[in-house]
């Protein structure tokens, strides 16, 4: 149903939707208001997408709702202006065993858990463009193995970047547009092209890379 003017509150979308879906994809839409607390029990929801609409309010728990989704979007909700999820980013996530991408950019989101970090076969991760106003997990270094793309880009980070990020190896990492992070990244995450900042000569100074190599 992406991509079809749909032109409802989301707490009607909701109501009535048929509790065995596997997947939802309602994208490119007019969705409005908040999502229903709680969120509706879809015990075989794989996938749920509803980006670029216009929902606001806060995000709901969907560990309890949607046990097994493996892909969550719910992305870019400030088509019109006024809508983006606010606060926080519940704990409970953690408990989405299965989750394989998390995208909720462009929102108003003001932190994020460290528990994203036991999210174990988490591949994408981004929650870039929002208020961030917090240091950074250093627990997301627990997803070296797993993480292809974290993107945490225009927010208001703060703090170093943590040393825990110096083992990614092949993982893309989006940090530009924080200006509060201080300088400098850590080492081996300058050797990293994968890195947004790793030309960056405050956040990987050349000397102290050309000391090391």
């Amino acid at each position: 149903l992406s991509s079809n003017r749909i032109n409802q509150f989301a707490s009607a979308i909701f109501a009535n939707i048929p509790i065995n879906l596997e997947d939802l994809y309602l994208s490119n839409n007019n969705i409005r208001g908040a999502l229903p607390v709680p969120f509706p029990s879809l015990n075989n929801l794989r996938r749920l997408a509803i980006a670029n609409n216009n929902i606001n309010g806060p995000l709901p728990d969907l560990s309890r709702s949607t046990p097994r989704v493996r892909e969550i979007d719910l992305s870019n909700q400030k088509r019109i202006g006024n809508g983006g999820f606010t606060g926080t980013v519940s704990a409970d996530i953690s408990r989405l065993g299965d989750l394989v991408v998390l995208n909720l950019a462009v929102n108003n989101l003001t932190s994020i858990p460290s528990d994203l970090g036991s999210l174990a076969k988490l591949k994408s991760l981004n929650i870039s463009s929002n208020y961030l106003d917090q240091t950074i997990p250093p627990e997301l270094g627990k997803l070296i193995d797993v993480l292809d793309s974290l993107d945490l880009s225009g927010n208001k980070l703060k703090g170093l970047v943590p040393e825990e990020f110096d083992q990614f190896v092949d993982t893309s990492i989006y940090l530009s547009g924080n200006p509060d992070i201080p300088y400098p990244a850590p080492l081996m995450l300058c050797f990293q092209q994968k890195f947004d900042l790793v030309n960056d000569a405050r956040m990987c100074p050349p000397e102290r890379n050309a000391l090391t190599g």
